[in-house]
């Protein structure tokens, strides 16, 4: 809604432009009505400018997640390879440890 410091502005524009009555009163109507559209367009970019944000903002909460959970399949892989060669490694050991105890009784 216009402010009365507004409407008197607008008031004061239409009689510096030789407006009187009916004329002034529709003048001051119009002048309204493009404020109220100007600030209907500054909301409704505000609004627009708020979703856009709001849609990067959860774009990049997405991709943090994919390369989180990326990175924790990775590790998983890791880990599971590392078990892998620890139990070949073991067993390796445990053949050595048989032969070497083979041997040691064929004596």
């Amino acid at each position: 809604m216009a402010t009365s410091s507004s409407l008197q502005q607008f008031k004061e524009m239409g009689e510096s432009l030789g407006l009187a009555g009916a004329e002034l009163l529709e003048f001051m109507k119009e002048q309204q009505a493009l404020e109220r559209a100007e600030r209907q367009a500054e909301r409704e970019a505000k609004e627009k400018e708020r979703e856009e944000k709001e849609k990067d903002r959860e774009h990049r909460e997405k991709e943090m997640k994919f390369h989180q959970a990326e990175a924790a399949e990775k590790e998983k892989e890791r880990q599971e390879e590392e078990r892998k060669r620890q139990a070949e490694a073991a067993e390796k050991e445990k053949e050595r440890q048989e032969k070497e105890r083979i041997g040691l009784c064929s004596v």
